[in-house]
């Protein structure tokens, strides 16, 4: 079977062997791959890297043993992987299990993965669509859950990358007020098509006034930093409302100036970070496809499997939403 190989700015396919089935680990055909801006890494550095990949949808090929699947059922091919026994993934947030196993690349035609953590992609959502139940929809869905966001909210979202357009999508299938902050017109663009009722150039003036001019001098009531920029997450702070709430989705290692009492301790913010999601997010996302389709505006882009040093270079050039591959 096929193989993506990143690395020096290169994509490349090689032949590995088809994964034989475990008892609890199905086969799975891929049919759609999206690529996740964390996987830029492994196609910008140097080397040959077949880690990157943790998106898709697909459908079950072969199973080993009793199993919840049979050959011919469509799942979402969650990230990671889990232990399935801790506590943590018990309750449907394997995303957070630290007895996992190995868990390998899903750019492949082929993938072995735990059936614990593969929910059934339903009937009526096609594979184009259950696609975005990933990286797409899930982390800011999660954030926008936990921060109990609703139609009295202004959520305010910086970034508009696919994650960033998720939010935008998500929070204005809530009914709220959405602003969004992003400084690629094609972006931009794309997340008025979603629901945002403002967009802003940071490069074109203080985004931090914007964002009181908007809200009487408020600020935003729930903030969804998307971008994994430093700045960004800083302005997300002092943006956020008195007793407004912080969900942190994009990833970033830089450090982050912050004053306790101003930023938090006098403002009761409320500040919470989500990798991705939970299991029982899934149902709902589900739901928010069925009522809200134009969120597959999300995907831009499309692929096939061979073309994927064109899907890269596209997707660097920042004038995209989502992109996938099709084995």
């Amino acid at each position: 079977m096929k193989a993506l190989v990143l690395g020096s700015r290169k994509a490349w396919m090689e032949e590995v062997p088809k994964p034989e089935p475990e008892p609890g680990w199905p086969v799975i055909r891929t049919t759609l791959l999206p690529i996740c801006g964390s996987d830029r890494g492994a196609f910008l550095t140097d080397g040959e890297h077949r880690w990157a990949g943790h998106e898709g949808v697909g459908v079950i090929e072969e199973v080993a043993g009793e199993s919840r699947f049979r050959p011919g059922d469509r799942v979402v091919i969650a990230p990671q992987a889990a232990c399935g026994e801790c506590d943590l993934c018990r309750r449907g947030d394997w995303i957070y299990c630290r007895n996992a196993p190995a868990s390998e690349s899903h750019f492949k035609q082929y993938v072995k993965k735990q059936e614990c953590i593969l929910p059934r992609l339903p009937d009526d959502v096609s594979f184009e669509l259950g696609s975005l139940a990933g990286c797409a929809l899930c982390p800011a869905f999660s954030a926008l859950e936990l921060m109990g966001a609703d139609a009295l909210d202004t959520v305010l979202v910086t970034g508009l990358g696919p994650v960033g357009l998720g939010a935008v999508a998500a929070a204005a299938f809530r009914g709220a007020r959405v602003l969004a902050i992003e400084p690629e017109p094609y972006r931009r663009d794309l997340a008025h098509r979603l629901g945002a009722d403002e967009t802003f150039d940071p490069t074109a003036g203080n985004a931090l006034e914007w964002v009181r001019e908007l809200t009487s001098g408020q600020g935003a009531s729930c903030v969804v930093e998307c971008s994994g920029n430093s700045q960004a997450l800083r302005l997300c702070l002092d943006a956020a409302a008195i007793l407004g709430r912080v969900g942190i989705v994009g990833e970033s290692h830089e450090r982050v100036e912050i004053g306790p009492s101003d930023n938090f301790i006098r403002k009761g913010l409320t500040v919470l970070g989500t990798w991705f999601g939970s299991w029982h997010n899934y149902s709902r996302i589900f739901e928010l496809i069925r009522r809200k389709p134009e969120v597959g505006r999300i995907v831009t882009h499309t692929f096939p499997f061979e073309e994927a040093q064109q899907a890269f270079e596209t997707f660097l050039s920042r004038k995209t939403g989502k992109v996938v591959l099709k084995p």
